[in-house]
């Protein structure tokens, strides 16, 4: 796990620049130079196409993962790779057809705001290629351990395109269709890009002759591809359903825009959960084929201390800082309401960190065909959930909903890893992250405003909420491999001096 939490930090250096610039658009630029509606327009385009891809994805995104190493000879990989390459496009196609035919009908069933400004939803097609080749070559480079390249197009170039196109707009250099317009442009280049570093680091050539798998083997592949259908179109509506529904129910596309916004700041928590994951998986479908069932169970443990620490840490950061953070965004009288939306999304995302080891053990074992026995549920839990929170309680009830699913879902997961698995992610070392947690609520319970500046009561709020939390876990020694990596990089920084 030591090596994990290394490859980890090194990764989140790119990704949290890329959280920066994140910041700096939506916080500051996005609520300065255009409107709640706009934002909730391009919010929404955003959604619906994540929402679709893994309809165009058809698993193809996860099998890297979790069976390139078996495709060691070159022809046979290049064989494998043009398979996965070949599937998505054939999928956009289909689907071109269908709203050539259809566009009307699936328009009409949107909302009224979706009618209104249905001339933007024409990039949601063009969007589709773009991110579904995005995931698919990353997915390749992740299971080969290539991450960097394709974290810097996607965090930094991306985030750094749209920051001049805000920029540009504010000075009515062009509207807002054509800013949206320019942005997809910038996919179809990153998509370029990525595959030239691709090709040069994979040395790939497309080869359509026939793969030959032995039968036992494919039906794994199209077993273990159909299941992870199942389960990311349901993880992926757990998190984007929302939005749709925001703007079907209330036909408000500028709530949508709050929300956006209240969304964007609780997602900082889901970053290192994301590379977590991209790191983790291949080397635990690895020891699973290796039957390497001793450093399995200890890596998953592990796993679940370090991230229990991390997503608490910066769930902590988020909550006892969002009242300033609101007061230092242009127009935060606006998008202060959506302040519980970053609570209760806060709270999802911190829930999903802490048994993300749950899901990585579930898919890198031969039980991923559970995800299509808890997908239903899911997926049925989030249509209720969020019918009757956004009714009731708006945009603030669509991330009740969320943490609600999220949280019997998560449950839920724990519960077949135990049995299935006979493994239990939770240990006596959590009590001492829950003591050091506690202590923290009972600061800021108690702890009034100190300072009149608020980005400096930001900066005080996060050094005590770091020495606290995570000086005692330190103490406690909560996480080994998180102990002897502070411990070497101090000793690092010493010997540098």
């Amino acid at each position: 796990m030591g090596i994990v939490i290394r490859k980890t930090i090194s990764t989140s250096i790119i990704n949290y620049i890329g959280v920066m610039l994140g910041v700096v658009n939506v916080l500051w630029l996005q609520t300065a130079f255009i409107t709640e509606l706009q934002i909730g327009i391009l919010s929404y385009i955003t959604d619906v196409t994540i929402l679709l891809l893994p309809f165009i994805l058809l698993g193809t995104s996860g099998l890297p993962g979790k069976f390139l190493h078996l495709f060691e000879k070159n022809k046979e990989r290049n064989q494998f790779i043009s398979f996965l390459f070949l599937v998505p496009i054939i999928l956009l196609l289909f689907v071109c057809i269908v709203v050539f035919f259809f566009k009307s009908s699936i328009i009409s069933l949107l909302g009224d705001d979706a009618i209104k400004y249905s001339e933007f939803l024409i990039f949601i097609i063009p969007l589709l290629f773009c991110y579904g080749y995005q995931y698919l070559i990353e997915s390749i480079l992740v299971s080969k351990s290539l991450i960097v390249y394709s974290s810097f197009l996607k965090n930094i170039y991306r985030r750094v395109i749209l920051m001049l196109l805000l920029i540009l707009y504010s000075f009515n250099y062009f509207d807002f269709f054509q800013l949206i317009y320019i942005y997809v442009i910038a996919h179809f280049i990153e998509v370029i890009l990525l595959y030239l570093f691709f090709k040069n680091q994979i040395e790939f050539n497309f080869n359509f002759s026939k793969l030959h798998i032995e039968k036992p083997l494919k039906k794994e592949i199209i077993s273990y591809a159909f299941y992870l259908i199942i389960g990311i179109s349901g993880l992926v509506m757990v998190g984007k359903i929302d939005s749709v529904m925001i703007s079907s129910i209330t036909d408000d596309f500028k709530l949508l825009g709050v929300y956006a916004v209240a969304f964007f700041i609780a997602t900082v928590i889901d970053m290192p959960k994301r590379i977590i994951y991209q790191i983790v998986l291949p080397i635990m479908a690895k020891l699973w084929s290796e039957n390497n069932l001793k450093e399995f169970e200890s890596m998953y443990k592990r796993m679940g201390i370090s991230m229990s620490i991390i997503g608490i840490f910066l769930f902590f950061l988020i909550w006892y800082s969002i009242d300033e953070l609101f007061l230092m965004i242009p127009n935060g009288e606006i998008y202060v309401e959506g302040k519980w939306v970053v609570f209760y999304i806060g709270l999802s995302k911190l829930m999903d960190a802490i048994f993300i080891p749950t899901d990585i053990n579930i898919n890198a074992s031969k039980h991923y065909k559970w995800n299509g026995v808890l997908i239903p549920f899911l997926i049925l839990t989030t249509f209720i959930t969020n019918y009757y929170f956004i009714n009731n309680y708006g945009i603030v009830g669509a991330s009740i909903a969320t943490a609600v699913t999220v949280f019997l879902y998560s449950i839920v997961k724990y519960i077949v890893v135990i049995i299935k698995l006979k493994m239990n992610l939770l240990s006596r070392e959590h009590l001492k992250i829950i003591f050091t947690s506690l202590i923290i609520i009972a600061l800021f319970w108690f702890k009034p405003r100190i300072l009149d500046n608020n980005f400096f009561e930001i900066a005080l709020n996060s050094i005590l909420i770091t020495i606290i939390f995570i000086g005692g876990n330190f103490v406690l020694k909560s996480s080994t491999e998180m102990n002897e990596l502070m411990v070497s990089n101090y000793k690092k920084l010493i010997g540098k001096k």
